[in-house]
């Protein structure tokens, strides 16, 4: 089990193990058969791109596929957002992922939040990689708002 503390370097070792588990092998990359709505999402500044589909059954977020080009730090956000928001209504979604931009920007998380997410604040000494770590989020939000 991680170490679920907010020392610096219990930060640092979350991170390196999610962001890297999760960049090498990247959860819930296929297209999805019958999507309700896809989006698109570019950060002009590094050329990172996220495309976010989703199927919603029953106000659920039923499928949901990240397909993530760019950085480390991009791909494993894809990879996690998908982990966490599948079976989710899409206001619980929009929720984690208002408490994952706080996380990228240096708020503490929630103590409750999930450890994947809480990794993702090692980004937060790093300015010009947060919107790396939000990007998916973006992108399933704009998907959240296409399929409404």
């Amino acid at each position: 089990m991680p170490d679920l503390s907010d020392t610096p370097a219990a930060i640092e070792a979350l991170y390196r193990e999610v962001v890297l588990e999760h960049y090498r092998n990247p959860r819930n990359r296929a297209p999805l058969v019958h999507p309700s709505a896809e989006s698109l999402v570019v950060n002009p500044v590094c050329g990172d791109q996220v495309r976010v589909e989703i199927e919603l059954k029953d106000g659920r977020i039923a499928e949901v596929s990240a397909r993530a080009r760019g950085c480390s730090i991009a791909v494993a956000a894809g990879s996690v957002m998908t982990e966490l928001v599948r079976g989710l209504e899409p206001a619980k979604a929009r929720a984690l992922g208002a408490h994952a931009a706080r996380i990228a920007h240096g708020e503490p998380p929630p103590g409750e939040i999930d450890a994947r997410l809480r990794a993702f604040a090692r980004v937060s000494t790093l300015p010009s990689r947060q919107r790396c770590a939000t990007l998916a989020w973006e992108a399933l939000e704009e998907t959240l708002r296409a399929a409404d």
